[in-house]
């Protein structure tokens, strides 16, 4: 089954990178599948760990998904890596084994260790919805254009029905990061 996450891996300089990202999950073993020209892949290459976060706030996950200022962290306390400060739950991941043969990466990891933080509420409509824009953003120099357009404005309509306010904030930084990697047109 594959979870979304915002795995959060260290980059040499010590500074936290987040990214969110689709996991294989399992109790005791997670597949990190990141791109292979993506930071995500480099640090665990390098450092060996990651944290996978769980969370419930859409906003939070889309502002990772799409490379705005990450959110507060703290530091995990088995691996080298940074747990998000309003993480619902997380695991603690070594990395067993790499394999960057295909376009994306395929990370073998074992739990290490855990936590939780609140209870997972769940998703309404709305933060399904704009979890499928924030991953379809993420991907907007690799899609044609009128596709992207045309499936924000499906998703939009179920935002407008059904959105709180960090939904709303959510959808806008999707928007906006689609009009500056694509334009308006």
């Amino acid at each position: 089954m594959i979870v979304e996450t915002v795995t959060t891996t260290i980059n040499p300089d010590g500074t936290v990178n987040c990214a969110a990202m689709g996991v294989e999950w399992g109790d005791e073993a997670i597949v990190i599948k990141p791109y292979r020209a993506t930071r995500t892949l480099r640090n665990l290459q390098r450092s060996g760990a990651a944290v996978v976060n769980v969370t419930d706030d859409i906003l939070l996950f889309t502002q990772a998904a799409l490379e705005d200022p990450h959110p507060p962290t703290r530091p995990a306390t088995v691996v080298d890596g940074a747990v998000l400060a309003d993480a619902c739950s997380w695991r603690e991941v070594a990395v067993d084994a790499i394999d960057a043969t295909g376009p994306r990466a395929r990370v073998t990891t074992r739990v290490v260790g855990r936590g939780t933080g609140h209870e997972f509420v769940g998703f309404s409509r709305a933060c399904g919805a704009v979890l499928e824009a924030s991953i379809l953003a993420s991907r907007a120099r690799r899609l044609p254009a009128y596709e992207i357009r045309a499936e924000l404005a499906r998703l939009a309509v179920v935002v407008d029905k059904t959105a709180g306010p960090r939904e709303r904030a959510a959808m806008d930084c999707v928007l906006t990061h689609v009009r500056t990697a694509i334009g308006d047109g």
